[in-house]
């Protein structure tokens, strides 16, 4: 499929530029994203039936609650040729606060006047409202559900699915399993001889709040990090301690800048971008493997080999392995192992080949 036009919803700024790379970098299309209130009054916006969140992801240029990065602070538009607004629709180009690049976001008006190819909806909530979104005003178009999370997959009218999750898939859909691609560029490694400093870097968000899911492993991060003073412990992303951090580059940065990533992520991710960006930059990971088995994640974890997994283990018990594993010795193996792993896993260039035969048999 050459040249497609593609809509898609917007809730994980990691996983639109996943699209934006495949459907535009590699395809030649164009990745088109909700924005406007007219979206969520129509009933085809279901992230989260609350008027701030419907305002900070589709009000034009509208703040967030917490401070962070605008989603849609709008740099220009997307124009016939040129830079300038096109008559009779809005297409309007925001800063992508992933890329640090900008991204293009339509009126449900220019959903209406502009063909379209492909119609993704990425979270469960919207695979109804795409379906009828389709089949009222896009007939022609394919529908494609992607699913970068552990959900289950319900009986559900979406005939195509893109999955970045091992789940069970029945055999009736149309789907392959693939990675998110994300930019190797940004993430890279260092040398593996090369000691950083002692810090232990979270990058969880909500990492500090006292959820259940985290509350344990917060606690058990807080203790060590009174039991290690040597080391410096932080806690990086959207309401979490040491504040959030935004873009791929300053990700990168700070993950080449520890020594390892705590990622006690109760819960687990599909996908799990920590994981994979962590291992294109050969950093190994702090992990508990209970949350990563038999997901996606877990073909990147080997204790003593890419990792340090610290399950069923007292505080004592953690220090001795991580000063095991931080010798410069053993720490030099790890971040080796961790980088080669990733390049046996994780193929971008072949998972796109096959990505595109996909694309040239949707249902």
């Amino acid at each position: 499929m050459n040249n497609p036009k593609v809509f898609s919803d917007f809730h994980h700024a990691s996983l639109l530029n996943s699209l934006i790379m495949l459907f535009e970098g590699r395809l030649g299309g164009q990745v088109y994203r909700p924005i406007g209130m007219e979206w969520a009054e129509k009933g085809f916006w279901k992230v989260y039936d609350h008027p701030a969140t419907q305002a900070q992801y589709l009000g034009i240029g509208g703040a967030t609650p917490d401070g962070s990065p605008k989603l849609n602070e709008v740099k220009g538009w997307v124009g016939d040729g040129e830079s300038s607004k096109i008559i009779g629709r809005d297409v309007y180009r925001c800063n992508d606060i992933e890329s640090g690049k900008t991204n293009k976001a339509i009126t449900f008006q220019s959903f209406l006047d502009m063909p379209i190819d492909i119609i993704i909806a990425s979270i469960p909530q919207h695979i109804i409202p795409f379906y009828n979104l389709r089949n009222k005003y896009k007939p022609n178009a394919k529908l494609i559900y992607q699913v970068g999370n552990s959900w289950d997959i319900f009986d559900m009218p979406i005939p195509n699915i893109m999955a970045s999750a091992k789940i069970f898939i029945p055999q009736k859909y149309h789907s392959i399993v693939y990675h998110q691609e994300f930019d190797t560029n940004i993430f890279w490694p260092l040398t593996p001889n090369y000691q950083p400093f002692p810090n232990i870097y979270s990058f969880v968000n909500c990492f500090s709040l006292p959820q259940d899911h985290f509350r344990f492993d917060w606690q058990l991060f807080q203790e060590l990090e009174q039991l290690m003073p040597e080391w410096v412990f932080k806690s990086y992303g959207g309401q979490c301690r040491d504040g959030a951090m935004n873009g791929s580059q300053a990700l990168a940065d700070k993950m080449r800048e520890a020594r390892f990533i705590w990622h006690t992520k109760n819960g687990g991710d599909g996908f799990g971008h920590i994981i994979h960006n962590a291992a294109a930059c050969g950093k190994p990971l702090i992990i508990k493997e209970q949350y990563y088995l038999g997901k996606l994640g877990g073909d990147s974890i080997k204790d003593g080999v890419t990792c340090v997994t610290i399950d069923g283990l007292t505080s004592q018990k953690i220090i001795n392995k991580i000063n095991l594993y931080n010798s410069p010795e053993n720490y030099a193996k790890l971040c080796k192992n961790t980088y080669e792993n990733f390049k046996r896993v994780v193929d971008f260039d072949k998972e796109a080949e096959a990505l595109k035969i996909f694309l040239e048999t949707l249902y």
